[in-house]
């Protein structure tokens, strides 16, 4: 297929953008915190918000941040009909955004909720399997960060069934593969045994 690279480099544009809105900081400063960094985990993420500010805010910034991932990636699918390597490539700079802002000096967020945005679209059977196994993780450990490892790598475990083509096995270890380099503290802390958990019946963290 012939690539309208005006289109393509638009909408790769567009996703970045897209990606680098600082949800996490700025519903942690509506709600009067000034500087979500410097708090808890110090991640921007809806993990962290919620650990400082609570449930409600927690999900306001997860359902954004995973909208990060899904409109640019819904957009270069359905409206300008890039298929699905040009929807991968706009979620790609959702994701790329998100973890390394414009907003915020290139730091950012650790991008498990806006792959799962991207994913939506794209993958959707392979995102399926990857969220069933991180409730099930999250649920039995109470570790998030474990439980995206877990769910991105059964995602791609998944991929390598024959109904799956390269293409799609190759994009999800990329992803997967990103999601770990960004993890790669919260690794260290659970081989540690002082990674933190969360604990949904109360704001805060335990140990």
């Amino acid at each position: 297929m012939r690539i309208n690279w005006p289109v393509f480099l638009s909408m790769c544009l567009f996703g970045y953008m897209c990606g680098s809105v600082p949800t996490g900081v700025l519903v942690s400063r509506l709600a009067g915190i000034d500087d979500i960094m410097s708090r808890g985990s110090g991640n921007t993420g809806a993990t962290n918000v919620f650990r400082v500010l609570g449930l409600k805010q927690g999900l306001v910034v997860l359902f954004i941040d995973i909208l990060k991932g899904a409109l640019p990636a819904y957009l270069a699918s359905q409206t300008f009909d890039m298929g699905k390597a040009g929807a991968l490539a706009a979620g790609v700079c959702a994701i790329v955004g998100h973890n390394w802002s414009v907003f915020l000096r290139f730091k950012g967020g650790k991008g498990v909720a806006t792959t799962a945005g991207a994913a939506i679209v794209v993958f959707p059977k392979l995102l399926g399997v990857g969220f069933i196994v991180f409730l099930i993780t999250v649920a039995m450990s109470r570790y998030v960060s474990l439980g995206s490892l877990l769910g991105v790598w059964a995602a791609f475990a998944y991929s390598l069934f024959p109904e799956f083509t390269a293409f799609d096995r190759w994009a999800v270890f990329g992803l997967a593969a990103v999601v770990t380099y960004r993890h790669r503290a919260n690794i260290q802390r659970l081989l540690l045994g002082t990674e933190l958990k969360i604990d949904l019946g109360r704001k805060g963290e335990t140990g």
